[in-house]
């Protein structure tokens, strides 16, 4: 199944009550969200945590990898001795890092307390899985991260990646390290592009980094590399002078796995009524929405039919159909031929309802979809498109679609959309 799920989590011990004794309930939001984001990663039945620390030991160039056979820690330096933890190591998947990611360094000792403190709400939520741990690379941290989703997108089991870092620790003047502007800038910066366009953290000027004083931001550009997905802010907060964040970066959804085997059905000529149909009892496929199926190459659009409200019974015939029309119908494209299904990556984008609205400043295109309407003539735009920045784009970009002039006034309808990954 590969990499089915990876996260960014921060390592504050405070967090730990048996060390906060009560001083973690000023970090509410911080602990809620990392017990939703343990919930997460036990209901997806992941079997191995890769788990890349800053507080790991690192190599100047390169990238340091934790080989002991059972990694093991507790957090005595922070007075809780008797907070201790134990887990396997994966070995399949530390021969096949060493093997693959380039000038790695074998190290051994103890789990350090960027790891200790994910671990130890992964283990109160009930995960005892593998754990494979190694330190932030400081450098090209994307090149890391992608290559360890290649190495784990071939392989049949459930891995999620964990990326430890706190952000700025120079918030507050009674902080840590005091008080620098470009904390707080860093840290919003950070929050707002996974919000909107992540693709633009990797562009932070570097001053800015530097003077922010975080410790996370390598491990999250590498996390953000490994898989693409549609992150989502859990939490943010810094109330003891360092930004706490976590963040859902991308987790595996059904939706795209199944249209991605209605169309291999369909290039194969099996049956053409349907192909066994999911669990239409299960939330994911049970509902009846509109969708969207988008086909990619190497990054590149290939395809993509949707249909603005449903027309089958449920989401799952919704998808086969726009799955099929996306691989074979768009006019825009030669159809996909049998052999190029595994070079193609599948996402379904599933919309809201439908909302007239009365004017541009309704809208957001990060945020809304739109959908333009003039005397029988109609265009649809999804949100959250690369290059598309400003309402007017949006507004623009629709009208042509539908061929209506660039002056013509026209109805303004918007909808919030949820994509899925595979």
């Amino acid at each position: 199944m590969s990499l089915v799920y990876s996260v960014f989590v921060p390592h504050p011990p405070i967090l730990v009550p048996e060390i906060g004794r009560g001083e973690e309930r000023k970090c509410q939001a911080s602990l809620d969200a990392y017990q939703e984001i343990a919930r997460r990663l036990v209901q997806a039945e992941v079997e191995t945590v890769i788990l890349v620390s800053p507080h790991a030991p690192f190599a100047k160039e390169g990238i340091t990898l934790l080989t002991e056979e059972v990694v093991r820690g507790n957090f005595a330096q922070f007075g809780a001795e008797q907070v201790s933890l134990s887990f396997a190591s994966d070995p399949m998947i530390i021969a096949l890092f060493q093997k693959h990611l380039a000038g790695n360094f074998s190290v051994q000792g103890p789990i350090d307390h960027g790891a200790l403190v994910p671990l130890y709400f992964l283990q109160k939520a009930g995960w005892n899985g593998k754990v494979v741990l190694l330190g932030m690379p400081l450098e090209q941290p994307e090149e890391y991260g992608l290559r360890m989703g290649e190495v784990l997108d071939k392989l049949p089991g459930r891995y999620a990646l964990v990326a430890s870092g706190d952000m700025s620790h120079r918030l507050k003047e009674d902080g840590p390290y005091g008080l620098d502007p470009a904390g707080p800038e860093f840290d919003q910066f950070v929050v707002k592009a996974l919000q909107r366009d992540p693709k633009k953290i990797v562009n932070i000027p570097v001053d800015l980094v530097e003077r922010a004083g975080e410790c996370g931001y390598r491990s999250l550009r590498l996390a953000l590399a490994a898989k693409e997905g549609a992150p989502e802010v859990l939490s943010y907060e810094g109330p003891f002078g360092v930004g706490y964040l976590i963040a859902d970066l991308y987790h595996s959804s059904p939706l795209p796995q199944w249209a991605r085997r209605c169309l291999r059905a369909y290039l194969q000529k099996d049956d053409p009524s349907r192909p066994d149909l999911p669990d239409l009892s299960s939330s994911a496929f049970g509902m009846q929405r509109g969708c969207f199926v988008t086909l990619k190459q190497n990054g590149h659009l290939r395809g993509c039919i949707g249909t603005t409200e449903p027309w089958q019974e449920n989401i799952a015939l919704e998808i086969q159909h726009n799955a099929v029309a996306a691989g074979t119908q768009d006019p825009r494209f030669r159809p996909v031929r049998i052999d190029e299904l595994d070079s193609l990556s599948f996402t379904v984008d599933v919309l809201g309802e439908l909302e007239k609205i009365a004017g541009p400043e309704e809208l957001d295109p990060w945020r809304y979809g739109v959908v333009v309407r003039q005397r029988g003539k109609s265009g649809l735009l999804l949100p959250h498109l690369e290059g598309v920045d400003t309402v007017s784009d949006q507004i623009s970009i629709a009208k042509q679609k539908a061929g209506i002039s660039a002056e013509d006034p026209v109805e303004l309808w918007r909808f919030e959309v949820k994509r899925h990954y595979e």
